[in-house]
């Protein structure tokens, strides 16, 4: 059978090829420059949306998990003084110890309370704790810091440092465990309310070490399986505003290597780091730090990692009946370091039964993917925004278009460009998936109701008689657009910190008051605005859907 002869073109081409290729005329053309991952910012300094695996320099997950963590201090330095006439402040004239030797008295400024709460000492150190996961093409890192707060422009910092670094993470989650009793990082504690309490020098060093955590934690990874159990200590948290809404849930990831040690524990669990209170001087954690410690006296040598879950509504440690004896009265009060202690070894010891009992859940491989997705939002509170335009509290502001707005644009911004939405500011919410794990992040502080879902489906928002917005449609619930079959966790204070998050049919900043007068709209004065609890929601099934 006589073969079949090649198209003419293409044989003709093969014939010229060897001639073309060595003469003078025109070269090949050159081959395409592969596409870049995608950049940490877009050329406003505004956070890009990403999805993993799948996008460019993350395209697939696959092999073993490998993961590594580590721990950081951010204590800052605190310079005693006498407070001769015992008013709990520091007067020109009073002794001090200059331990920087610049002549001069430096405030350390506790953030959560009122002004003018400056710290007397250290009770324990407060931290930077990351945990690293590696998957393939695809890289996380996470950091827990011990911070009352920490805007979105910071968290960039630590992102574009650490690339800085070699350090080839596709996404960099950075938490604020809101801690009540930690230096001020967002402006609103310093002296007196017209001065900030923003410190330049320590948000540089925070960055430092975070950058440094997951550097540790990225070369001390190891391959790792999963275990996930789930506690709930009710007793240790409550409610203080209606309707009474709490996610009980202490959900904790623990890695194992592969002979079986515990690499490391994390911690989710939504509750206020202020058992301390308002009249404690003195700098630490609150219960985080014996939270940690007790799951660390566990099992030595693996980091305890705690991200704060929902927050709003008020989900607290105050109210609760704290070291009850055996008749049922409390026998630590709030504001004592028994309180604190009670409730955070309480948390941990629910966690280590749950991870030693029959219903923990392991994976021998874990999964990993991770999403992000960024926008705009309008900050409508009056109060905050003149906060942000007068510099009290720092962050970057962008015209409604997605510009930024210039240093040289700054002085001429009123507060009615941002109650307008003329002016609004950039966040983002996350996806963080592991194994069976859906862990959704959002930028401040989530009322429970914008993200549980009732046993039957429904929706835990109320339609409250006097709230501003009656008309208001109740937002899906975020764990609606998670997995089904996930375990679902939450994250606050994640990648930012814009204040509460309400649904809009319960928002109330005008009498009559949707549960009576009696009732403190203290949600309302500490949160960005009405529309940022329709549009987080919205966001997160945006990233989903898409």
């Amino acid at each position: 059978m006589r073969p079949r002869r090649p198209p003419f073109a293409l044989l003709l081409a093969s014939l010229l090829a060897p001639t073309l290729a060595g003469c003078g005329g025109e070269e090949s053309p050159p081959a395409a420059t592969p596409p870049a991952p995608t950049p940490i910012t877009d050329d406003q300094g505004k956070a890009t949306n990403l999805s993993c695996p799948g996008a460019v320099g993350c395209e697939k997950a696959e092999g073993d998990l490998l993961v590594g963590a580590s721990t950081q201090k951010i204590t800052p330095t605190i310079e005693p003084w006498t407070d001769t006439n015992q008013n709990g402040l520091w007067d020109e004239g009073e002794a001090f110890e200059d331990k920087n030797g610049n002549g001069a008295w430096d405030g350390v400024w506790l953030a959560g309370f009122g002004n003018g709460r400056a710290a007397t000492s250290v009770h324990d150190d407060v931290w930077a704790r990351a945990v690293v996961l590696e998957k393939g093409d695809v890289s996380v890192g996470m950091v827990a810091l011990d911070l009352v707060g920490y805007f979105q422009q910071y968290v960039l910092d630590i992102r574009r440092a650490a690339a800085a670094e070699g350090l080839d993470f596709d996404h960099i989650l950075v938490a604020s465990t809101h801690v009540h009793e930690g230096r001020d990082t967002m402006g609103m504690w310093g002296k007196s309310p017209s001065s900030t309490g923003i410190d330049p020098a320590y948000m540089d060093y925070i960055v430092k070490q975070a950058v440094l955590a997951l550097k540790e934690a990225k070369a001390g990874q190891k391959k790792a399986n999963l275990v996930v159990a789930q506690a709930q200590s009710p007793e240790l948290v409550n409610d203080t505003r209606r309707p009474f809404v709490i996610d009980q849930n202490i959900t904790t990831l623990q890695f194992r290597d592969e002979s079986d040690a515990v690499l490391t524990n994390v911690v989710f669990w939504g509750n206020h780091p202020e058992s301390l209170g308002s009249d404690n001087t003195e700098l630490t954690s609150d219960y985080p730090h014996f939270l940690r410690e007790t799951m660390e006296a566990k099992w030595p040598g693996a980091p305890a990692v705690f991200f704060n879950g929902p927050l709003g509504g008020l989900t607290t440690t105050i109210g609760i009946v704290g070291c009850p004896d055996f008749s049922g009265m409390e026998t630590c009060k709030q504001g004592t370091w028994e309180r604190a202690e009670y409730v955070g070894k309480g948390a941990a010891e629910a966690a280590i039964a749950a991870l030693e009992g029959a219903n923990a859940t392991k994976d021998e491989a874990p999964s990993l993917e991770v999403h992000r997705r960024a926008f705009l939002l309008p900050a409508t509170n009056t109060s905050l925004g003149i906060a942000v335009l007068s510099g009290l509290m720092p962050r970057d502001v962008y015209w409604s278009d997605g510009r930024r707005v210039t240093a040289e644009e700054q002085p001429s911004l009123g507060v009615g460009l941002l109650l307008n939405g003329d002016v609004v500011i950039a966040t983002e919410v996350n996806g963080i998936h592991i194994g069976p794990v859906a862990i959704a992040t959002v930028p401040g502080e989530l009322y429970t109701e914008l993200w549980l879902q009732k046993p039957d489906g429904s929706s835990y928002i109320e339609k409250p008689e006097g709230a501003d917005y009656p008309d208001a449609v109740p937002e899906t619930p975020i764990q609606a657009v998670l997995p089904k079959d996930a375990i679902k966790v939450m994250v606050n204070n994640a990648n930012d910190a814009i204040g509460y998050i309400i649904p809009l049919p319960q928002w109330d900043a005008v009498p009559p008051y949707d549960y009576g007068d009696d009732d403190n709209e203290y949600g309302e004065e500490n949160s960005s605005g009405f529309q940022a609890g329709p549009t987080i929601t919205s966001e997160f099934g945006k990233m989903y859907s898409e």
